[in-house]
């Protein structure tokens, strides 16, 4: 059933990308890849060509200057994002429990991040570390997102991952990918484990990956039949699988033109700020095109998420993990004041979103920011 607005658009306008995407292809692989005959076998075959094609897309959205080559590593499949920083961190956690393992992350990272250190930490496999206290010996693993989920900020992962392996060479770092993976260029050098969704890239629910480079020492989580190189046990989601890997080879070529046609998007809607007073964009430094944070003061977040809801456009508060929970918001972690942080939402927007939805969006946010501001006398 279509909504329809005051402007003319019969379609729904989905700005809450960075939460799950419309996934754009379908597969009817099904076969078991441990199979022993010949359904197997073409399974194994489907696999490992799946596998190969996000590698490659990987590769595609490398950043190469100053890099020499492509640093040797392989891929876990896992269901999703998820399941992928978990067995980054509580997997490298127990594999170096011995060693008086410090964990380093922000406060303000994507929740599996700090639920997953929280539960190695309570189990006194690890000790967390803030980030502004990297220590410079022993055993230490650092967290971080390639892209912020919640303003969009650009994290330059070369640069820290330099800075940080000059002060301590042990250092492994783990990149969590799911906002950046075929969107941004991503450096690999010195990174250690990278992470990535399916469903943020226009693929499938269910099914993820983590990179891990060559020598990177990982307990399982689930060590079922031995699949994924032992380190994640239970039948691949083939059909998954298979899904994001079409998805990848679609978006990873285009990643340049990509950003450019999302980047007009944004434009049109951060315009906001020449229609109205009091409107503030939410950023700490470079943010990438694909997100957009801004602050509507005097009118609630959740208020306006809503109403705009309620006329055909969707949009967000940020994490959809952290919807539900009355903790301090990222925002307030980040260290926006209060007030900021009650009236933001987040646009999060894709390559299939187009410039005439970004219009009609910008007048409806419009309206229905000054109806609630009336309404407040």
């Amino acid at each position: 059933m279509h909504k329809y607005y005051a402007y003319g658009a019969s379609e729904l306008i989905y700005f809450d990308n960075a939460a799950t995407t419309k996934p754009i292809s379908s597969s009817r692989d099904f076969y078991n890849p441990s199979s022993p005959h010949g359904l197997g076998l073409s399974a194994q075959r489907t696999l490992r060509e799946a596998r190969n094609k996000v590698l490659a897309g990987i590769h595609k959205t490398l950043d190469y200057s100053g890099q020499n080559n492509i640093p040797e590593g392989d891929i876990i499949f896992t269901s999703g994002g998820t399941e992928a920083n978990t067995l980054a961190i509580v997997g490298y956690s127990l594999a170096h429990s011995r060693q008086s393992l410090r964990i380093v992350t922000a406060n303000y990272e994507h929740p599996s991040i700090l639920s997953s250190v929280q539960f190695s930490c309570e189990r006194g496999w690890a000790i967390s570390v803030p980030l502004d206290n990297l220590p410079t010996d022993g055993a230490v693993l650092l967290s971080i997102s390639q892209v912020g989920h919640e303003t969009g900020d650009i994290n330059d992962i070369r640069k820290i991952a330099q800075e940080i392996k000059d002060k301590n060479p042990s250092v492994v770092i783990h990149v969590d990918g799911a906002q950046g993976f075929c969107k941004e260029l991503i450096s690999l050098d010195g990174v250690d484990m990278y992470s990535f969704s399916g469903h943020k890239v226009h693929g499938p629910y269910g099914v993820g990956g983590l990179w891990v480079r060559k020598g990177v020492r990982l307990v399982p989580l689930q060590p079922g039949g031995g699949q994924e190189g032992g380190l994640r046990g239970g039948t691949e989601n083939v059909s998954g699988i298979v899904q994001m890997a079409e998805a990848v080879e679609n978006l990873a070529p285009a990643l340049d033109d990509n950003r450019l046609h999302v980047a007009k998007i944004k434009s049109i809607v951060m315009g906001i700020i020449d229609d109205l007073p009091d409107v503030l964009v939410n950023s700490l430094g470079d943010t990438s095109p694909y997100l957009l944070n801004m602050s509507f003061l005097g009118v609630k977040g959740e208020v306006l998420v809503h109403a705009l809801s309620a006329k055909g456009l969707y949009v967000s508060m940020g994490a959809a993990c952290r919807s539900r929970s009355k903790a301090k918001s990222d925002l307030e972690l980040m260290g926006f004041e209060r007030q900021v942080a009650e009236s933001a939402i987040r646009f999060s927007f894709s390559p299939y979103n187009t410039i005439p939805e970004a219009e009609i969006a910008r007048g409806l946010i419009t309206d229905e920011v000054n109806r609630f501001r009336k309404m407040r006398g």
